[in-house]
């Protein structure tokens, strides 16, 4: 029995409904808010590009170029890292393939506040990075920019996040056909020529979509860089927590969170549109 067109629409409705309700009414509601203002402590709706206008003073622009310094840091850092970690993964290993990949997302299990305090114990002047350099004679005295800088953010959030970018990258690596290496070699294709003409551009989408796993949520990181960061290293996603959870500032808040996603947006267009396999060289 074919199911008729009020089934389908009837089986649509619910997901769709979902998503009206929880996505696209609370957009709604912060593009309308982001035009009022704040007025005695009462949200007045009166149209106004004032926060548009504030967001453009040094201070935040300085801001959000922080946040996308250390995003694209945190980006660059986890691709260096984890496409071979993913390459050897997905090309090297055949026994116990399965316990590796545990031990990648493993680390997911943990709270994420917890891996951030981990961090502050690692990286402070007390820390087991300044103690064990201490006690081997190589300093005098802990070294203080390890702690509350954009170091110690950039390196948290790489540990937080490349798990996000091994995991899409390993699955597109593992589904090149074999067969296509094999003409490679047969061609007189070396391992670098190979690598660079023929896995690297087949494994571009796993490149673009691992990066915007990490680039995204780096972007609108606040507990990390409150605890590791600290006044010096703020990052855009506390500056947009503390509009709604102490300035009762919604509508700045909200025109803050718009521009925010207004990048990432331009940047996930832009990675999608780059991100797919070129023809072989």
């Amino acid at each position: 029995m074919r199911p008729t067109i009020g089934t389908v629409l009837s089986f649509l409705a619910a997901p769709k409904l979902w998503l009206f309700v929880f996505f696209v009414l609370p957009m709604m509601t912060m593009v309308l808010y982001s035009f009022w203002r704040v007025a005695d402590y009462q949200i007045v709706a009166d149209f106004t590009l004032r926060n548009y206008e504030k967001i453009g003073g040094n201070l935040y622009v300085g801001v959000f170029l922080r946040t996308i310094r250390i995003s694209i840091y945190v980006t660059v850092l986890s691709l260096l890292i984890g496409y071979p970690v993913a390459y050897f993964l997905a090309r090297k290993v055949r026994r116990f393939k399965l316990t590796l990949l545990l031990l990648v997302i493993l680390p997911l299990w943990t709270s994420y506040l917890v891996r951030t305090y981990a961090w502050m114990l690692i990286l402070g002047t007390q820390g087991v990075i300044n103690q064990s350099l201490m006690a081997v004679g190589l300093i005098e005295e802990p070294i203080s920019w390890l702690l509350y800088s954009d170091f110690a953010v950039t390196i948290a959030l790489v540990h937080i996040y490349m798990p996000y970018l091994i995991l899409p990258l390993y699955a597109v690596l593992e589904k090149i056909n074999p067969s296509i290496l094999e003409a490679a070699w047969d061609l007189g294709g070396g391992r670098i020529r190979t690598f660079l003409s023929v896995i690297l551009p087949l494994s571009l989408p796993g490149i673009a979509t691992g990066c915007l796993f990490v680039f995204i949520p780096s972007m609108g990181a606040f507990v990390t860089p409150e605890l590791l960061g600290g006044t010096r290293s703020i990052m855009i996603g506390s500056i947009i927590a503390q509009q709604f959870g102490v300035a009762y500032e919604y509508p700045f808040g909200s025109a803050l969170a718009l521009v925010l996603m207004g990048i990432i947006f331009a940047t996930a267009a832009i990675s999608l549109r780059y991100g797919k396999p070129k023809g072989l060289a």
